[in-house]
C-alpha cells in the first residue's frame, strides 16, 4: 500500500507519474521484471482490488480519476467503513474524461459508528473506501480537505487472493462481488487482490514475493485455468516450483484446481485438474498450514458459469466465496480457539 496526495493507495505496490494521470501498479517493477510480458505490462497494472481510502475532514471531498476506454462500464463502488454508501453514493461511473467523484460526509455518521461497534466491523466508517473496477485507471487529484487513514481505522488481518481472471473479478460485475472481497468480508479481514487476468502462470517469482509479503494473514491460491495451453510437463514443473516456494511459508494457505470449466478439451481440463492436486499432495499435504479444495467442490454448477463457458456468473462468483470461506474458518475457527492466531 502507498499513502500519496493524503490518500491510501490499497493494493497498490508503485505509482507511476503518466501524461493521463497517476498510474497504479499491483506488483513492484523488481518482481514484475521476472514475470511474463503481458503481466508485466498490462494485469499488473488492472485496478483489481485498489481502493482509495481516506478519512474527510470537511463535509465534502471531490477525487477525480479517469478510464481508459472499455468494452464494459468502469464503475466505482463506494464504502463508509464496512458499511455501503446509500443511493446516491452507492457507485459512480468513471468516464474517458476527468470524472469527479463527490464523497458527502453521512449526516447519519453517529449511527454508522454504532453500527459499526454493535457488529463488530472492522473498518472505521469514518473511512471513505473508493472501490475502483477492474479497468485502468488514473488518479488526477482531489479536492477538500482528507487524510489517510490510521492503522486502527482498518481491520488487524489480511486476506490474500492469487488467481486468474476468476479472482480478479471477469463478470462479477463489479469488484464487491469478486470472491476475494465477499471471503475477506466474511472474514472480517482486509483483502488483497491479486488476480491477474490470463497471466497467473504460477510463477516462480510470484511465489517468491508471496512468500516475502509479510502484509498477509492469510492466502488462497487459484491454479491452472490460464495454463491450459501449457505442455503437460510445464504445467506440472510450474505448478511445483510454485508450491515449493510456499512451502517454506507457515500462515494458512487455501489451495484450489481449475473451477467447472466446460471447454473444448474436457478430458485435459479434468488432466491438469489432477496434476494441481496430485502436486499439493507430493509438497504440501504434510504442512498443516496448508488446505486443498477442488475447484469443482467450489464451483460445480453449470449454471453458474457464464456464456463463455470458463468464467462464473455473478452467482458462481458468490458461490465461491461463500464456499470457499466455510473451508477457511473451519481452520481459522480451530487456531483461534487454540490461541494461535
Amino acid at each position: 500500500m502507498i499513502t500519496y496526495d493524503n490518500i491510501l493507495f490499497h493494493n497498490v505496490e508503485e505509482l507511476e507519474k503518466t501524461e493521463q494521470g497517476m498510474k497504479f501498479w499491483r506488483l513492484p517493477a523488481a518482481v514484475r521484471a521476472d514475470l511474463s510480458e503481458n503481466l508485466r505490462t498490462n494485469t499488473a497494472r488492472f485496478g483489481t482490488g485498489i481502493e482509495l481510502r481516506f478519512k474527510m475532514k470537511e463535509d465534502k471531498a471531490v477525487i477525480h480519476l479517469v478510464a481508459e476506454p472499455s468494452e464494459e462500464a468502469n464503475v466505482c463502488f463506494l464504502y463508509y467503513g464496512s458499511i455501503q454508501g446509500g443511493w446516491q453514493y452507492s457507485s459512480k461511473i468513471i468516464g474517458t474524461q476527468d470524472t469527479a467523484i463527490t464523497i458527502i460526509k453521512p449526516e447519519n455518521m453517529d449511527r454508522l459508528k454504532e453500527i459499526t461497534e454493535e457488529q463488530h466491523l472492522p473498518f472505521d466508517p469514518e473511512v471513505v473506501r473508493i472501490v475502483l473496477p477492474y479497468g485502468n485507471i488514473y488518479y488526477l487529484g482531489h479536492e477538500g480537505d482528507i487524510v489517510p487513514p490510521e492503522k486502527e481505522d482498518l481491520p488487524e488481518k489480511t486476506y490474500l487472493a492469487y488467481g486468474s481472471s476468476i479472482t480478479h473479478g471477469s463478470l462479477a460485475l463489479g469488484s464487491p462481488h469478486t470472491y476475494a472481497f465477499q471471503i475477506g468480508r466474511r472474514l472480517k479481514y482486509d483483502y488483497l487482490n491479486k488476480g491477474f487476468a490470463g497471466t497467473a502462470l504460477a510463477e516462480e517469482a510470484m511465489a517468491r514475493w508471496i512468500h516475502e509479503n509479510k502484509t498477509w494473514d492469510v492466502a488462497s491460491f487459484e491454479l491452472g485455468v490460464n495454463m491450459m495451453g501449457m505442455a503437460e510437463e510445464d504445467f506440472r514443473s510450474n505448478i511445483h516450483r510454485f508450491m515449493t516456494v510456499l512451502r517454506e511459508d507457515t500462515r494458512p494457505m487455501f489451495f484450489t484446481s481449475i473451477f467447472r470449466e466446460n471447454g473444448p478439451d474436457p478430458a485435459q481440463t479434468e488432466n491438469f485438474r489432477k496434476i494441481v492436486r496430485e502436486e499439493f499432495r507430493q509438497v504440501l499435504s504434510d504442512r498443516e498450514n496448508a488446505h486443498f479444495t477442488e475447484g469443482t467442490d467450489l464451483l460445480g454448477e453449470p449454471e453458474f458459469i457464464s456464456q463463455d463457458l470458463v468464467h462464473p456468473s455473478l452467482e458462481g462468483a458468490w458461490a465461491i466465496g461463500e464456499r470457499w470461506y466455510e473451508v477457511m474458518k473451519k481452520y481459522l475457527y480451530k487456531e483461534v480457539c487454540n490461541g494461535s492466531i
